[in-house]
């Protein structure tokens, strides 16, 4: 049972496709009630049954996700009104058997049963078995328990703060009574305790008594652990920071996170010392920068644009814009646009010209097409990535004239050309595929030859795919490109790179399925056919779907 929770990870990370049937889930369950049960048998039921056992695992829902399946909450909560449920699940809970009782706090999660609160808080205090213990305390989340402060407790002992899984699932509680476990703890003795209790205060709400505790927190805790408090205070907005904060710039452990705090502050006082201090330096240091770009003050970000446009910053200074929808808004576009007109550094254009993603007006179209301009290849690269949506005929024109010239031109050009449908600049793309070494640029002129076949390219797309070398995307382009042209002699070759990239996942070969489907024939409709019953849902779709219209 030690190894449980590493069998598990591992089960649902290699999971297939089995099926996840609630009938066979019945049968299994009662089964399991009958038998010795084993470690074995418990591991099965997992990896059959994770969608309706382990809903709250971000394991499974990862996997769902990949596999585009939706997890329902509460998958079992039409069986906990069954007879079978009702006559076992107390005889499971309490069963000396480990592998029965975690079968029981899976099952309750996953029926949403909430009867059992009361039990399973008492199993947090008598269950010995790791394993048990951890799906015990999740299941209680799941079921969303106002009970925080044992749960509290349960985690300080067995989460690995490091690599959190069960964290999140208990940020997710009744914000009260989160706060109030916080007030409990954060005077702690135990230094998880205090670090726990402070990120629990920037989830539940600013009062007077959260600031003042989180302020003595970070007056009073050591320097390796005020980092903590002060990012509660930066995330609540605290304000009248300065005094307190300002002994905090002198050491690296907190430097940054306070200045981060000051920028965030709703005080005037607080963000004009910030001020000052960026400008007393020649250049603007990086952690002043990101302070000011990260605050969810606009009036801050719109400081760091000022910055960033008419002063000195760091060489290698590097942000990105994740997370920060305030350079997205509406509200800071102007002011956007201005510092993408007037800055200097590269470092900035090239990150910056990304916020202008999907804008269509006049301003941002002239410093698309100024910046289309600019001798740096980086910042062409992401303008021109920015622009992968645009339909305006003035900036498609802009491209294909980039394309023309091999000094200017940059890969993302070829997605917008054949999402607009410009289906002239065959002789081109060849003349890139024979010329240059780069896999990106021979890639990229499959990519738009194979949408815009000719007769000629036949040699190109058989070259690509006799190549061992050739990479699956140039593979998967060039098999469409030969049965757009109707190849019927590639059929073989078709197959084969199929079933090579089969052996990673059916998924792998949709198109290679959709070259053959055009191609038709015999050997085609026979290895479609092998994929009738995939465990892909996608491809054994496309391929009845594929089937039943193949003579049409």
């Amino acid at each position: 049972m030690k190894k449980l929770i590493i069998i598990l990870v591992t089960f649902l990370i290699s999971i297939a496709s089995f099926g996840q049937n609630i009938d066979d889930f019945k049968r299994d369950f009662i089964n399991a009630t009958e038998t010795e049960f084993g470690e074995s048998d418990l591991n099965k039921m997992f990896r059959t049954y994770s969608n309706l056992l382990t809903p709250h695992s971000d394991i499974t829902q990862l996997t769902a996700s990949i596999k585009n399946e939706q997890i329902v909450q509460y998958p079992l909560s039409e069986f906990k009104n069954t007879d079978d449920y009702k006559n076992s699940i107390t005889t499971l809970l309490n069963s000396d058997n480990p592998n029965h009782r975690l079968l029981s706090y899976l099952v309750i999660a996953g029926a949403g049963d909430k009867s059992f609160e009361k039990v399973l808080l008492e199993k947090l205090k008598t269950e010995k078995t790791k394993g048990n213990l951890i799906w015990c305390g999740m299941a209680l989340m799941y079921l969303q328990t106002n009970h925080t402060t044992p749960l509290f407790d349960f985690l300080i002992e067995n989460e690995n703060f490091g690599d959190s899984h069960m964290i999140p699932m208990y940020f997710q509680l009744n914000k009260d009574s989160l706060q109030n476990t916080a007030y409990s703890r954060i005077n702690n003795t135990n230094l998880k305790a205090k670090v726990l209790s402070a990120q629990l205060l920037s989830k539940t709400g600013k009062n007077e008594k959260t600031e003042q505790l989180l302020l003595d927190a970070v007056k009073n805790w050591d320097y390796n652990k005020k980092g903590y408090a002060i990012y509660s205070v930066k995330e609540l907005q605290m304000g009248n920071l300065k005094e307190t904060f300002i002994p905090l710039l002198d050491s690296t452990k907190t430097r940054a996170i306070a200045i981060e705090a000051l920028a965030n502050s709703p005080t005037k006082e607080d963000v004009d010392y910030l001020k000052e201090l960026a400008n007393s330096e020649e250049t603007v240091n990086k952690d002043i920068l990101n302070g000011f770009l990260k605050s969810k003050n606009p009036e801050s970000v719109k400081y760091w644009l000022n910055l960033i446009s008419s002063r000195e910053i760091p060489e290698k200074y590097y942000f990105n814009t994740l997370r920060k929808p305030l350079l997205f808004s509406d509200d800071l576009l102007s002011d956007i646009q201005t510092a993408l007109k007037t800055t200097k550094h590269l470092t900035i254009q090239k990150e910056l010209i990304r916020v202008l993603e999907n804008r269509e007006d006049s301003i941002s179209e002239e410093i698309f097409l100024n910046y289309m301009d600019n001798e740096d290849s980086s910042v062409r690269y992401w303008t021109v990535d920015a622009l992968r949506n645009t339909k305006s005929k003035t900036v498609i024109a802009k491209l294909v004239e980039l394309l023309k010239k091999p000094g200017k031109r940059v890969s993302p050009i070829t997605e917008i050309l054949v999402n607009n449908n410009v289906d002239s600049l065959q002789t081109v793309y060849v003349d890139i595929y024979n010329t240059y070494k780069s896999s990106e640029w021979k890639r990229t002129a499959i990519e738009y030859l194979s949408n815009f076949p000719r007769e000629e390219h036949k040699g190109i797309f058989k070259d690509v795919i006799y190549n061992e070398d050739s990479g699956f995307s140039m593979n998967r382009n060039a098999s469409i490109g030969l049965a757009s042209l109707n190849d019927k002699s590639s059929i073989d070759r078709i197959i084969e790179i199929s079933e090579k990239e089969r052996e990673g996942s059916d998924g792998n070969c949709y198109y290679y399925l959709i070259a053959l489907s055009k191609l038709k024939g015999i050997k085609a409709k026979k290895y479609i056919l092998t994929f009738k019953n995939s465990d892909s849902k996608h491809i054994s779709e496309f391929v009845n779907k594929t089937i039943n219209n193949w003579n049409k």
